[in-house]
């Protein structure tokens, strides 16, 4: 009893200093040294340059059947955006788009910008809808085809959530959802995200509105605002600074496009691209659910040092980590080990694809200030570092206090295991007739309990 006691506080001993060294080191070590500084050198766009929207048109991005992929490539390379019809049938969209209203009242909520009046949710993948969502996802002719061309063979699943705007939702800024991906594309994996409506979208629903061209790192040339704004008093006290006014007012409704989808159709977008989601103003419209998948390319190799995009938050439940475009058809199928692959400890990809995992997303919002992921919970550079200073203000004193006791206590511990194993062989000896078949008997027929025969 007391060797099982020993052993068992020897063995949390063992696994809380494990974890205290383990998180010192991801803090103290190799956290600082993860932070990217965007240096000057191999930065292929300077700051500031300037570019308009190559469109303000939604059919010149719109693919059709008889779209190729390479033709599809080109469109995305100069808009930076693409939006590919039917992606989900509409039977299938529209009991998405029921699982997901229900959804919004029952599952954690995520954080999200402007978030007032919206749901911002990650559905399990173990849902029976969910997973004809993927599978039409794997079958459509030129969704999986277009992402294998963009980021390469078996590119990484990063983010699988809903949004839902309801009636009162307001705009949010203009923005890119990574930094660094465009100017400086030898350190960072490219970045494509996937929006698929989950019902018809107007305007006046809060449909993204889109700067097209501006994938590259650029922004638009709005010289002409920033004079009319430093020239507007009004206009300066309702917005504190110029990228206030860009960002939140309609000086760039003249630039962008809104991406007014039917119902199943989806507007695939490189994340440096500049967009919006724009409020719901129409008291009689629906809700706007809005289904998002982010996929970035996974490294080739061992050599690969490539790093993920800076800037997004990836909301992906953690056992969905290290999946591929390759899984969406298989999501649940029969394989216990893919449990494994959100750790990067089961990899069966060929031609040394490496996908990215949940160690990976962890060690990510350390080269981000203010960033979290989202695992189905929020997971913040401040938590770990707490868990950390937690860990060493209870770990250190509570092992020299047991360190401290062990001193005076051994020999005590160390006799009465003595006399544990000599009771052990006491009792040995008399249980001898019953351990040893061949026992001899004594002269009236009684088992000799003082004797064994070899």
């Amino acid at each position: 009893m007391l060797r099982a006691l020993l052993m068992t506080i020897h063995f949390v001993f063992v696994v809380l200093w494990g974890a205290t060294a383990g998180l010192h080191y991801m803090t103290r070590v190799i956290g600082p040294k993860l932070h990217f500084g965007f240096p000057e050198e191999g930065k292929v766009t300077p700051d500031g340059e300037q570019c308009g929207p190559t469109t303000d048109n939604i059919k010149d991005f719109t693919l059709d059947n008889a779209t190729s992929i390479e033709e599809a490539g080109e469109i995305m390379g100069e808009h930076g955006v693409v939006v590919v019809p039917s992606i989900l049938q509409k039977e299938t969209a529209q009991a998405f788009r029921d699982y997901v209203l229900k959804a919004n009242h029952i599952l954690p909520q995520i954080d999200l910008k402007m978030p007032e009046n919206r749901y911002h949710i990650m559905p399990p993948h173990t849902e029976p809808i969910v997973q004809k969502v993927f599978n039409e996802l794997a079958e459509h002719h030129q969704l999986r085809p277009l992402l294998d061309k963009l980021l390469g063979p078996e590119a990484t699943l990063m983010i699988f959530c809903v949004v839902t705007n309801t009636y009162g939702a307001i705009d949010q800024d203009f923005h890119g959802d990574s930094t660094g991906i465009a100017t400086y594309p030898e350190v960072f994996v490219p970045e494509f995200q996937l929006g698929i409506a989950l019902q018809d979208t107007t305007e006046e629903m809060g449909a993204t509105s889109i700067i097209p061209g501006t994938s590259t790192g650029c922004v638009p040339d709005w010289d002409e605002h920033e004079e009319k704004y430093n020239n507007d008093e009004d206009l300066q006290s309702r917005y504190d600074t110029f990228d206030d006014y860009i960002s939140y007012s309609e000086a760039l409704a003249d630039l962008d496009v809104k991406a007014t989808l039917s119902q199943g159709d989806g507007f695939l977008y490189h994340t440096a691209t500049m967009h919006r989601a724009r409020g719901h103003t129409d008291p009689d419209a629906p809700d706007r659910a809005v289904a998002f998948f982010t996929f970035v390319g996974s490294r080739r190799g061992k050599d690969d040092a490539r790093i993920l995009p800076l800037g997004q938050v990836y909301a992906l439940k953690w056992n969905m980590w290290g999946r591929t475009v390759a899984d969406m058809a298989t999501l649940v199928k029969g394989r216990p080990w893919y449990f494994w692959k959100a750790f990067g400890l089961w990899n069966d990809r060929s031609g040394g694809v490496r996908p990215w995992n949940v160690l990976d997303s962890i060690f990510y919002i350390f080269r981000n200030d203010h960033i979290n992921a989202a695992f189905g919970f929020d997971l913040k550079k401040e938590d770990i570092e707490n868990w950390q200073t937690m860990l060493e203000s209870f770990v250190i004193p509570l092992t020299f206090l047991y360190m401290l006791l062990l001193a005076f206590v051994l020999p005590l511990c160390l006799r009465l295991l003595e006399e544990e194993k000599e009771d052990e062989e006491v009792a040995w000896s008399v249980d001898g007739a019953l351990c040893y078949p061949r026992a001899v008997k004594g002269v009236e027929g009684n088992v000799n309990v003082h004797k064994k025969v070899d």
